[in-house]
């Protein structure tokens, strides 16, 4: 039963990504296809862990508020990241994709699919950490690139997204071995910059740390609209369209301000470097079990 709730979040996930991937196009919304993806995941019978995306420099926690103007334009390189979930079991795929016809960055792009293939192949019972990150690493820097130093894949737990262990993007020396029966999720970030990340920007997206009492009302009332995520992201948007945007500002502030509630701002590469990413999860057998796998992905 675990492991069919666990196949049904990936075929959903794959789809979607997919799906969402195919609106990147020139003149398009951001907006618009991440309310589109999150509508796809329910018609689809899943339910939503997150979408969000990333444009050039930002890797990752890019999430539209309700009135973003942000449109696509030739030659931006956007990265999509969809996570759903059946029941807490988590299926976490990305891909990248060049708006336009330019294919600019198409070498970036294969370098991060290059990268996540071949670490992909290594996974199995008692393979270490460093050897994942190392395979990461040899295929960006083959093509004359590097990967995000300090973003990394992880294990998966039930409503966690990061499940304590982290996988790295190049050689940590890390000899914590992969364990039977693990999910995981290997997530190469690839960059023609520095190669490392630090939050800028707005933040949209937010997770429940903990719960505990609150006083303002507009607090409890984000705390009831996002308890059905059970710890599992939220975006800010939600919540504005629910009940306003001065009460989704108050109540947040009130709730960070206590920890109860932690900010995630957009990642972005340190130097503006383009960053690219492609993404799988999986169960570690003797050969993976890569249950975000579309039928149209040649990695």
């Amino acid at each position: 039963e675990t492991l069919q709730k666990i196949l049904k979040a990936g075929k959903v996930a794959s789809q979607v990504r997919r799906e969402g991937a195919a609106k990147f196009v020139v003149g398009a919304s951001a907006l618009e296809v991440m309310d589109y993806c999150e509508k796809r995941i329910l018609e689809l019978g899943g339910q939503i862990a997150w979408a969000q995306m990333g444009i050039n420099d930002v890797a990752a926690h890019f999430c539209p508020e309700e009135d973003d103007p942000t449109t696509l334009k030739e030659g931006d390189v956007v990265k999509i990241d969809i996570g759903t979930h059946q029941d807490g079991f988590i299926a976490d795929n990305a891909m990248t994709v060049e708006v336009g016809s330019n294919n600019n960055f198409k070498d970036m792009i294969k370098a991060a699919q290059n990268a996540l293939k071949a670490t992909i192949k290594l996974v199995e019972p008692g393979r270490q950490l460093w050897e994942l990150g190392e395979a990461q690493s040899s295929e960006a820097e083959a093509l004359g690139f590097t990967t995000v130093k300090n973003l990394s894949g992880h294990t998966l737990g039930s409503y966690i997204v990061h499940g304590g262990i982290s996988i790295p993007s190049y050689n940590n020396k890390d000899k914590t071995e992969l364990q039977e029966g693990w999910q995981i999720a290997i997530e190469p970030f690839v960059t023609n910059g520095d190669g490392m990340i630090r939050e800028k920007g707005k933040a949209t997206v937010y997770m429940v740390e903990k719960e505990k009492g609150v006083r303002s009302p507009y607090a409890k009332k984000i705390l009831d609209e996002v308890r059905s995520q059970k710890g599992l992201p939220f975006t800010s948007r939600w919540l504005t369209r629910k009940i306003g945007r001065g009460a989704t500002a108050l109540g947040l502030r009130e709730l960070e301000r206590n920890s109860i509630v932690k900010s995630y701002g957009p990642l972005v590469e340190v130097s503006g470097g383009t960053v690219t990413q492609f993404e799988h999860s999986m169960i570690v057998e003797e050969k993976a079990r890569v249950y975000t796998r579309h039928d149209d992905d040649e990695w």
